[in-house]
């Protein structure tokens, strides 16, 4: 019985992991631009702040907001750089420490995992959440490449507490240093309540510079990049930063929730323009499906005004 609900979860997770995306997910799009598109999708976000302030502010909740617009080669910030919990968003942060220890030799992603016992808990707790680890029998095998898409895409907290303690705690300070993110810390496994390591921690602005980083190839080469942006077009929860978008485009994201925050970071892909790059997060959220919605009408807001931007 176990043997066999191996072999299926196997078989979807490769298949997940290698499903075809457009071609224009990786195009490359030229680095200079013409001064009439950069002027264009500078004034476009301009505007586009003051609304976003707009709607932030009679929403009467705590939002921290950065985009950054491969276009214009700029974005723009709300409260963007005030550190907060991120919940299963520093999962990025983690991913392109996997990269990059993997394109160096250092990580083999085909590498196998036996499952225990005892990897279902961090320390005395239990470790819960979403995933299907937590329900699998000990003994199980995953390759290492199996459980970097379990944790993002199903945001699977045993395959990630795995995962961690591979790298370190050292291993993600040392990318994070790399990539200039002076204000994100993995330092503690999920649920590991007992830990005396300081929390995981982040900012809107150093979460969407993660996004940067993977979709600049900074971690890793095409191959593992193209692997690492096809997990994440495979997250589950669409229903934040893509919830208005529908299919003309691409969201390639991580959620993150828990009682005092609801977040999501997306590489967003258009076949007609370069990509943006956005985290939203609500923290003090009177309720999730409430804090779900205003994420999902701001990342509306800012698909409607620069999905056409520049013309092509």
């Amino acid at each position: 019985m176990g043997g066999k609900t191996r072999k299926v979860e196997k078989k979807e997770n490769r298949g997940s992991q290698r499903a075809s995306l457009p071609h224009w997910v990786f195009r490359r799009w030229p680095q200079q631009k013409t001064p009439h598109r950069t002027d264009s999708a500078s004034a476009a976000l301009i505007a586009l702040e003051k609304r976003l302030r707009r709607e932030i502010g009679e929403s009467g909740v705590q939002v921290r907001l950065a985009l950054y617009d491969f276009a214009a080669g700029s974005g723009l910030e709300v409260e963007a750089h005030r550190k907060f919990y991120p919940a299963s968003m520093i999962k990025v942060l983690l991913l392109l420490a996997a990269l990059e220890q993997a394109e160096q030799g250092r990580l083999a992603l085909e590498e196998p995992y036996r499952l225990r016992e005892s990897d279902k808990y961090a320390g005395k707790n239990p470790v819960v959440g979403t995933g299907i680890l937590r329900y699998a029998a000990a003994g199980n095998t995953y390759s290492t490449g199996e459980l970097l898409y379990l944790m993002i895409a199903l945001s699977d907290n045993v395959a990630t507490n795995i995962i961690f303690e591979r790298i370190g705690a050292a291993g993600c300070a040392a990318t994070a240093k790399r990539l200039g993110l002076r204000e994100s810390a993995f330092t503690r496994r999920f649920y590991d309540l007992e830990s005396e390591s300081s929390s995981n921690r982040s900012t809107a602005g150093d979460l969407t510079r993660m996004l940067l980083a993977l979709h600049k190839r900074e971690a890793a080469g095409e191959t593992l990049t193209r692997r690492a942006i096809a997990m994440m077009t495979a997250t589950v929860d669409k229903n934040r930063i893509g919830r208005h978008i529908g299919s003309e485009a691409i969201v390639a994201n991580k959620v993150g929730t828990v009682g005092s925050i609801v977040g999501d970071m997306a590489l967003i892909y258009f076949p007609r323009r370069p990509p943006l790059a956005l985290t939203i997060a609500v923290e003090q959220p009177p309720a999730q499906g409430e804090a779900a919605r205003l994420i999902g009408a701001l990342a509306g807001e800012i698909i409607r005004t620069l999905s056409t931007y520049p013309p092509v």
